[in-house]
């Protein structure tokens, strides 16, 4: 049964004509208009009628004649059983009075309330715009004794705190004379957000009229003390709905926390476990549903906020989930310690049944002329120290691979002549090829150290390689769409901890760290490149953790940028390369770093831009051009095995 018909009443006029609607608030309480009251204890035949009405409608006293009412749909035949009522709180007609024309009567007997008649939930809205929302309500207007639904949408405030709402069907009722005192049913809120109080006479073509909302019904006696009322679906949606856009993953992630392991279905059809399109659905859905002691929107406040928490982001929204929480919920500091346990507890399973993430290592060294290859595999990226040698194998033996400076390999001494790689890439090919029968899984990341000179020169970038040669074009896929790909400097595996340039890589690495809950856009240091004095003072302070290239890498200028790189210690730097000189640098690569939620998942972003350009295959795709040097100082081979020259 229809929410309104537990709680909409009939208020009648002496005999069986009918002043108005009202609505059951309390077990003993019915809100109404005034106006209907007065309608009801005045008859229309006195001869001074229009005048003692006027009267009633603004005297201070409140009337002391009993009321009859009834619940029209919880009782057989026409007219159910009538209650009898008094008036327990009067506010007047007032015309410079925001809480005026509202009664409220008190059953005399409330113990014979039918059954089934439940008061209902009225919603605090207070400023909040609801202009847009469409809205139900059950009334009696002329030749509808029986009851008759209007529907509209509600629009904006006007005079006297009152909102005007408008009906939106061709067919059907519309809020007119018979309306007044029902309650104002809000779709989306899924509760009681004002009453009727007025239909605009003038024009009834327009279907126009007005409600009281709820804040100034509850100033009204003790009505805000035995009221059911509840303003959390509202204040939820308003302090969320200038992040949910900008904030999605962050929402999405506190959602599906949120959720019960099995699916639970909706009325809709639709499973709870399928993202909700609007914030107003997705609160609407948690709602009401529980898992263990906490509702799922409490859950989901809940894990928001500890989330929010932990990235160290968005104090103001913090501050007003907390606020929320205070508010709804008796000893919310159970429920955060819970859903604290509860994150640990996913974290230790997810750690135990994740899948590794094994990692390819190339070392391109220089010597004398040439340059020598070394490669190691590393079982588990995420599991993995270079002080401990356990989980990493060498691919090649020392000094075995020689290579030029064009990726050409010159000297392989211990592979046998069918199996000779004749490049870098199909040597990794073979390593690539190798990883399953090792791991288990398919290699996740490869990392190339190259010279600074030769990143981006002569040799073809890994990321834009095929991992298998044998296959027709249309099909190959790439490193860089199987892979997170990045470059790194092969100087670095060179030198002494205790390095200067090691020690500003180590620096520049741990304040990047700290920075977990920035967003990437304000993390990286955008800059073009005049000379490379200039380009190097601007990289080099302490602060400046990441760079991003505002203009595209010119092959003149390379050399001298992955220098000025080096030797200022930045870990991570993004550009595009030489080929894409054609296309617009800067908004592109500041668009690539507000699309990613945080810096650590920035190669995981590049590898989807690489996969878009391969799926859509256009070689102007940004996906085409992208480098990425990513130098973590704690992803090297083992300490023991870094027998550099």
């Amino acid at each position: 049964m229809d929410a309104l018909e537990l709680v909409v009443v009939r208020i009648f006029k002496s005999g069986e004509d009918i002043a108005g609607s009202g609505f059951l608030v309390s077990p003993q309480y019915i809100l109404t208009c005034a106006h209907v009251v007065a309608y009801s204890v005045f008859s229309s035949q006195r001869s001074n009628y229009k005048e003692a009405l006027k009267q009633l409608l603004r005297q201070e006293e409140k009337p002391t004649q009993i009321i009859e009412i009834d619940f029209p749909t919880l009782a057989e035949g026409k007219i159910g059983r009538k209650l009898k009522t008094k008036v327990a709180f009067w506010q007047p007609l007032k015309d410079n009075e925001n809480v005026q024309d509202i009664a409220v009567l008190k059953l005399i007997n409330p113990d014979l309330l039918p059954e089934r008649a439940q008061p209902i939930k009225l919603i605090s809205i207070g400023n909040e715009n609801l202009e847009g929302h469409t809205f139900k309500a059950l009334g009696f207007p002329k030749n509808q004794k029986g009851g008759e639904y209007a529907h509209g949408v509600l629009q904006g405030r006007v005079g006297q705190g009152r909102i005007q709402v408008e009906g939106t069907r061709e067919t059907g009722g519309q809020l007119e004379e018979g309306f007044s005192g029902t309650p104002i049913w809000d779709e989306g809120l899924e509760g009681v957000v004002g009453m009727a109080v007025a239909a605009d006479k003038e024009r009834p073509e327009a279907k126009v009229a007005f409600m009281t909302p709820t804040d100034l019904l509850l100033k009204v006696g003790d009505l805000a003390e035995v009221c059911k009322v509840d303003g959390r679906l509202q204040k939820a949606i308003a302090i969320l709905q200038d992040y949910f856009q900008d904030y999605r993953d962050e929402i999405r992630y506190a959602y599906y926390q949120s959720l019960p392991e099995n699916s639970i279905p909706l009325s809709s059809g639709k499973s709870l476990h399928k993202f909700p399109e609007s914030l107003p659905e997705m609160i609407r859905n948690l709602d009401n549903r529980r898992k263990e002691d906490y509702s799922l929107l409490e859950r989901f406040i809940g894990f928001l906020l500890l989330h929010l928490q932990d990235r160290d982001c968005l104090p103001e929204l913090r501050h007003k989930l907390e606020e929320w929480l205070k508010r709804h919920l008796q000893n919310y500091q159970y429920l955060i310690a819970a859903l604290r346990k509860e994150q640990a507890i996913k974290n230790q399973q997810k750690f135990q049944a994740r899948e590794p993430e094994p990692c390819i290592l190339v070392g391109v060294i220089e010597k004398s002329s040439s340059f020598f290859v070394k490669a190691w595999l590393i079982e588990d990226a995420r599991n993995y120290t270079p002080k401990n040698s356990q989980g990493c194998h060498s691919l090649i033996d020392e000094e075995d691979v020689l290579m030029n400076e064009k990726g050409i390999l010159i000297n392989q001494k211990t592979i046998s002549e069918d199996k000779k790689p004749k490049n870098l890439t199909e040597l990794l090919q073979s390593f690539f090829t190798d990883v399953p029968s090792r791991c288990q899984c398919k290699a996740k990341k490869i990392s190339i150290f190259l010279p600074y000179r030769l990143i981006d020169r002569d040799i073809k970038p890994v990321d834009q390689c095929p991992v298998n040669e044998n296959v027709p074009d249309d099909f190959k896929t790439l490193f860089g769409t199987e892979c997170e790909v990045s470059v790194r400097f092969s100087e670095r595996l060179k030198i002494s901890k205790d390095d200067n340039v090691s020690c500003k890589l180590t620096e520049k690495w741990g304040k990047l760290a700290s920075k977990h809950g920035k967003q990437v856009v304000e993390i990286f240091y955008p800059s073009g490149f005049s000379n490379a004095k200039r380009f190097f003072r601007e990289i080099e302070p302490p602060d400046v953790v990441a760079v991003r290239l505002t203009e595209v890498l010119q092959a003149e200028k390379q050399e001298s940028i992955m220098a000025a790189f080096y030797y200022a210690g930045i870990p991570v730097a993004l550009w595009m390369r030489p080929e894409a000189e054609n296309l617009e640098c800067c908004e592109s690569l500041k668009n690539v770093c507000q699309t990613c939620t945080c810096w650590l998942k920035l190669p995981e972003t590049i590898k989807a831009k690489r996969s878009e350009a391969w799926e859509e295959d256009i070689d102007t795709h940004i996906g085409n051009h992208l480098s990425l040097l990513w130098d973590d100082p704690n992803l090297i081979p083992p300490v023991q095995q870094l027998r550099m020259p």
